[in-house]
């Protein structure tokens, strides 16, 4: 652990520095749903997912070829996964969520995958969204 000043939202670290010098920075970076403002009608009661300054989708190909469905309870635990292989490599974010049945509309916990929003539209067609309900038709869902 180095010792820093912060000067101008800067984080100045002073010593003498040599070849070989490195730094390893850790900035936690934990997932935020981030709450639509209210002025956005079709958005209200609805989450998007932020981990520092990337903002997630969920995509059909990682949901079962569905994410209209999916619902984010505002208690859902976030679990952050690098995968070398997906996209070039991306950090998805991983979860428990609530999904309903088209058919009958009954609710059931799902497995929930979201990638970073700028990595979408690259494995063929099919839904992807931002803006996630967390409740359904008023009801408050919790995913237990």
């Amino acid at each position: 652990m180095v010792k820093y000043v912060m000067n101008k939202g800067y984080a100045v670290i002073d010593r003498e520095w040599k070849k070989g010098d490195d730094i390893q920075l850790d900035l936690p970076m934990p997932v935020k749903q981030v709450i639509a403002n209210k002025a956005l009608s079709v958005d209200s009661n609805k989450v998007a997912l932020q981990r520092g300054p990337i903002m997630y989708c969920g995509e059909w190909k990682d949901n079962a070829g569905k994410v209209s469905n999916i619902f984010i309870p505002g208690n859902t635990k976030f679990k952050t996964t690098y995968e070398s292989g997906l996209l070039n490599g991306v950090t998805v974010l991983k979860a428990e969520v609530l999904k309903t049945d088209s058919l009958y509309g009954k609710v059931s916990k799902a497995e929930f995958t979201a990638i970073p929003y700028y990595s979408w539209a690259n494995r063929g067609k099919g839904e992807m969204q931002v803006w996630f309900p967390q409740n359904l038709n008023g009801k408050e869902l919790t995913a237990k």
